[in-house]
């Protein structure tokens, strides 16, 4: 019976933190929905109706001038450009479905009853907002694949990260150091919620952002998480 449990319960940890990770990405697009509604309200009320689209296209624009590899940016393109695809075919029903709808509301004559004049402006509102919402999946997905594809970019830190963790520990193991049990965890168990920490705060902010320097952010942070934790690590691998 020990066995049968330490073998199912690796895959009820991966299950369950996989549907936490499905659960933040998903998360991030309904609040990305939200912050953008009550902005279209409150905040850029006179902005352009391609406020979006505008972003997305200065954040890649902003890449590529940032990029000095070309291979990298045409992959981005790509992954960009085939998800995209995807995205847009799953979304062209709604839309199509949402334009007629917004014609015949458009054709529709002015009524001398309240009551139906309320429900026709209701439907304009909600059509609007599911336009928004369009928009803001679109580019909350450019920043999603930008963000799983920028991990790559932070591999170098990683590594100084790692390298300069095992030297500290080798001194520390050979000049009679103490190891810090607190620190390792802290530091280990950091690691993961940064991630999402990142991940959040890259895919929630509503105006335009550099992704070089939230790139540089997060390979300095996980750098320096890996360097400690392994730094403080017990004697022996």
């Amino acid at each position: 019976m020990k066995t049968d449990q330490h073998s199912i319960n690796p895959f009820f940890y991966s299950l369950g933190f996989g549907i936490k990770t499905i659960s933040l990405v998903l998360g991030t697009f309904f609040l990305a929905t939200i912050l953008e509604w009550i902005g279209q309200h409150c905040w850029w009320q006179n902005a352009s109706e391609h406020r979006l689209a505008e972003r997305t296209q200065f954040e890649l624009q902003n890449i590529e001038d940032s990029c000095e590899l070309s291979k990298q940016t045409n992959g981005l393109r790509w992954m960009y450009r085939e998800v995209t695809t995807v995205s847009d075919r799953i979304l062209a029903p709604l839309e199509r479905y949402l334009k007629t709808q917004q014609q015949k509301l458009g054709r529709a004559p002015d009524s001398m009853s309240a009551v139906v004049d309320s429900v026709v402006q209701i439907q304009k509102f909600i059509n609007k907002h599911f336009f928004i919402a369009i928009d803001v999946f679109r580019a909350w997905l450019f920043r999603l694949v930008v963000f799983v594809s920028g991990v790559v970019t932070v591999l170098p830190f990683l590594m100084v990260g790692i390298i300069d963790g095992l030297v500290r520990r080798e001194i520390r193991r050979w000049t009679g150091g103490h190891e810090s049990s607190w620190l390792f965890t802290f530091a280990s168990k950091s690691f993961i919620p940064s991630i999402a920490v990142f991940f959040v705060f890259f895919v929630l902010w509503p105006t335009k952002i550099s992704v070089i320097w939230i790139n540089v952010t997060m390979g300095i942070v996980w750098g320096c998480t890996l360097s400690l934790a392994l730094a403080k690590f017990k004697k022996y691998l």
